[in-house]
């Protein structure tokens, strides 16, 4: 392209364009922000808009699409949720007083990890922006939701690679970032992985790492409070790496080019100060998204979310995903529950205070950088005096965690009286052509104003009295910003139009004129209301920097008021539900008296759902291996042990008679086939990996969930697996233990391990019937009563019927043939000396050690050489 023939707003474009190339350049043109060349071509593919050209100046036109400023945030978030990119560049001085081409600059870059328009981001969501840093065998990282100005970071050292990649997965899947930034030591492999997650990337911005002065460089953009709090957290942790946190607010710097006075505070956290839940247990228990639904609906997040905030429902969210393991938080919460439901009216009262709570925690932002409405400062005196109604509830009752929850309250009179001085009651959105200011704040602009309103009286007395004097009824006084006022006359009316009119536009239909009388009038009235507007603007301006300094005690109280919703939300499930609250024990052991599936149980209607009782430890009762038919309820009752003991770690109450749950470090699940075909794995191969993951991970204080491992290969090696796995648990990780499976050869293991059990589920046959109890009992069962279950499923009776003759065949031909896992087989002196070196070879492999890949070269080998020994 040459651009020396291009137009000059076309160069200033593509000059704009140069600096952002990886954004698409809204660029502001009049009351259109328009996109040209390739820009133009994406935006109107993926926004369904016309595309069109302008003459650029050279051969052929300019593509060109454009959309309205005024509704331009609805077409970003399209954008920024496809995964783009977007560069406002702004007008930035009045085309009238231009002196050539209008000069324009980029005010904001919006990226997926930045976008901030709450009409468009999900309210019950967070949008966090997370920066990693890895060096070496350390990493330090570091995530913020912009919105609402929270910021957390955490560190780890002197992790293998394996661990630390671990752990960097974990924490994405909890976080679930909409967007991440690294820098060049993480490995592409990795990379790879975060965009098939869909997750925008971006690399660390180019300048040199470690010389971003954080207090120097950026100073300028923070708060006072937050400068003062930055200073004591390194001190205080002792943090000599945040590399991560300086390039994350680096980031926000430059992309939104204004101050970050929200974001004042910054949280250490350390994954190990909750029950860590790996993306596998979150997503087989569906904590926080259903296995269908691929959203909130049929998650145990939906089940306890009945918040009347998006504040409550978003804090809630992270209580789910990061269950607590000090028990005197976990307390805290629970006696605030029990509380609430021993008072339903109390529950009911706060409920109604609450659903009248704005969203001040995500109001922050836009206070922040002045973009806070008259309708948003209004709401925001209201929840102040909503949080000063809640705040004299809790203190009137005599209970004393009440008491102490109602201290926690801010006061914020200050801001709500100036406020309510200053706003008139339900204020416009908009003011530039309205009044929001009360009448006697400002004698000045009291008058201002009021020149204005006799002013609008006058015009309407002038309309009716050149009507009685021309004879014209349809004359009419009309007001535009290019004409100012005019008197507008119909075609049919012309001839009657006095002569002291002045023609001023002609039009089809009518004529446009003016009087000297008119024209008098009009520059008194539009001075005056360009004077009131304009010193309205200012007094607006100065209320909107008094709130900006208190946004700091705004946040607190917006924390507060969440943490209140999410409690009273778990208060008013427990009531709903007949939840319990859970005790807690130092003895290892979880018991509970009825259990039920909080989900389960929450989405069926008609039915009655069956409770079991559990009880489980780490001597006799450590290891379940349950048996049993499909769908007779294995599954179910394994995950709601698991969810119970998770709830119970929320603070939450939990579904059962009773409970006594022991602290838990970590949760693991294996249930469920998946394979990974993208990374060419198939369902065996994902299967051992979780397993791997599991054996490497796991502790003695962890709670492990199995169901049906070693089913994705041949019979003899997932049973000989099976059993393997069992057995170094019970020797080396002597973790709590749900094993479920269709093995029955592995119940033998209660005779070698007194911490084993065998647990089955209680079934009946009636004539030619299965009947499922589901119910949990101590013993076993050696039939999987696979052809009944798919009888049930609506088999055709052609299938059942051969399917019974084949078995009868199968077991007909195996009944002399067992299998006793606790045999030890010694060397005779008689074996094939062949034979027996193979075996010591297989004896000196330890499988748990070995690759997914290496035990199936492994397993080839063994079959190759039995046929090369018959």
């Amino acid at each position: 392209m040459n651009r020396e023939k291009l137009t000059p707003m076309m160069q200033q474009y593509l000059d704009v364009k140069d600096e952002n190339p990886d954004a698409i350049l809204f660029f502001r043109l009049g009351d259109f922000y328009e996109m040209f060349f390739d820009d133009a071509l994406l935006a109107s593919r993926e926004l369904e808009i016309t595309l069109t050209k302008r003459d650029a100046g050279l051969e052929e036109k300019a593509p060109m699409c454009g959309v309205p400023y005024h509704v331009a945030s609805g077409y970003i978030s399209k954008l920024i949720n496809k995964g783009y990119k977007v560069a406002i560049c702004d007008q930035m001085e009045d085309p009238k007083f231009a002196k050539g081409i209008v000069k324009r600059e980029v005010t904001q870059i919006i990226t997926p990890g930045t976008f901030t328009d709450t009409e468009y981001l999900k309210s019950d969501l967070n949008n966090y922006l997370l920066s990693i840093f890895i060096h070496g065998y350390s990493l330090n990282l570091t995530y913020s939701d912009y919105s609402t100005g929270e910021i957390y970071f955490t560190e780890k050292t002197f992790l293998s690679k394996s661990e630390l990649y671990n752990f960097l997965q974990d924490e994405i899947d909890r976080i679930s970032p909409n967007e991440i930034l690294l820098n060049d030591e993480v490995t592409s492999k990795f990379k790879e992985k975060i965009k098939r997650d869909n997750i925008f990337l971006n690399p660390y911005l180019s300048d040199n790492l470690r010389e971003i002065n954080l207090f120097k460089d950026l100073g300028e953009y923070f708060s006072k409070n937050f400068k003062e709090n930055l200073k004591n957290f390194l001190l205080s942790n002792n943090i000599s790496d945040y590399t991560s946190l300086k390039k994350i607010l680096q980031y926000l710097v430059v992309t939104q080019k204004i101050n970050l006075k929200h974001i004042n505070n910054i949280k250490l956290y350390n994954n190990f100060d909750y029950l860590i839940l790996d993306e596998s247990s979150k997503r087989t228990l569906e904590v926080v998204k259903g296995l269908n639904t691929f959203s909130k609906k049929g998650s145990l997040l939906d089940v306890l979310d009945k918040c009347s905030t998006s504040m409550g429902s978003r804090k809630l969210k992270k209580w789910v995903e990061s269950p607590l393991v000090n028990l005197n938080k976990i307390y805290e919460r629970q006696n605030l529950i029990e509380a609430f439901t021993k008072d339903l009216l109390l529950q009911d009262k706060l409920e109604k205070i609450l659903k009248e709570v704005y969203d001040i925690e995500r109001l922050v932002v836009k206070i922040s950088n002045g973009s806070v409405n008259p309708r948003e400062v209004y709401s925001l005196k209201n929840t102040i005096v909503n949080s000063k109604k809640i705040k004299e509830i809790l203190e009137i009752y005599k209970n004393d965690y009440l008491n102490s929850l109602a201290r926690e309250f801010i006061d914020l009179s200050d801001i709500y009286e100036k406020i309510d001085a200053l706003l008139i009651e339900n204020p416009p959105v908009v003011i530039e052509e309205n009044r929001i200011i009360k009448e006697g704040y400002s004698e000045d602009l009291d008058e201002l104003f009021k020149i204005a309103t006799e002013g609008k009286n006058w015009l309407l007395d002038f309309e009716n009295k050149e009507r009685e004097r021309t004879g014209i009824k349809k004359l009419k006084i009309k007001h535009n910003k290019i004409l100012g006022y005019f008197i507008e006359v119909t075609k049919s009316f012309l001839d009657e139009v006095p002569d002291d009119y002045i023609r001023k536009q002609t039009l089809v239909g009518s004529e446009r004129f003016f009087s000297v009388e008119l024209k008098d009038m009009e520059g008194k009235l539009l001075g005056s209301k360009e004077r009131a507007l304009t010193l309205q603007a200012e007094i607006y301006n100065g209320l909107k920097d008094y709130i900006a300094v208190e946004i700091y005690r705004i946040q607190i109280l917006a924390d507060k008021l969440s943490n209140l919703d999410s409690i009273l939300s778990l208060a008013k499930v427990s009531n709903l539900n007949n939840y319990v609250r859970p005790d807690f024990n130092q003895e290892g052991f979880i018991e509970i008296k009825n259990g039920r599936h909080p989900i389960v149980e929450t989405y069926m209607k008609d039915e009655f759902f069956v409770p079991n009782d559990t009880f489980i430890d780490t001597d006799k009762h450590m290891i379940h291996i349950i048996t049993g038919p499909n769908m007779a309820g294995k599954s179910t009752y394994m995950r709601q042990v698991a969810l119970i003991t998770i709830m119970a770690h929320i603070g939450s109450f939990v579904p059962c008679d009773s409970a006594n749950i022991s602290l838990v470090d970590r949760i693991f699940t294996r249930i469920g086939a998946s394979d990974n075909l993208s990374k060419g794995q198939s369902t065996f191969m994902v299967e051992m990996q979780e397993v791997a993951d599991i054996i490497d991970n796991a502790t003695a204080k962890s709670l492990l969930i199995l169901d049906e491992v070693g089913r994705g290969t041949s019979t003899f090696d997932g049973l000989a697996i099976a059993n393997a796995i069992i057995e170094y648990i019970a020797e080396n990780i002597k973790a709590k233990t749900l094993f479920a499976t269709h093995y029955h050869e592995l119940v033998h293991l209660e005779e070698k391990y007194d911490s084993v059990e065998n647990l089955t589920i209680a079934v009946d046959r009636q004539d030619d019937e299965i009947i499922f109890f589901r119910k949990i009992i101590k013993g076993f069962t050696n039939n999987s009563y696979g052809i009944d279950v798919a009888k049930l499923a609506g088999i055709d009776d052609t299938i059942i019927n051969r399917a019974k003759e084949v078995l009868y065949v199968i077991e007909k031909e195996n009944e002399d043939i067992s299998i006793d896992l606790n045999k030890e087989y010694i060397r005779e002196e008689n074996h094939n000396p062949e034979i027996m070196n193979f075996i010591d070879k297989l004896k000196e492999i330890n499988i748990l050690e070995i690759s997914p890949m290496e035990a199936f070269n492994l397993l080839n080998e063994i079959v190759n050489k039995s046929k090369e020994l018959q």
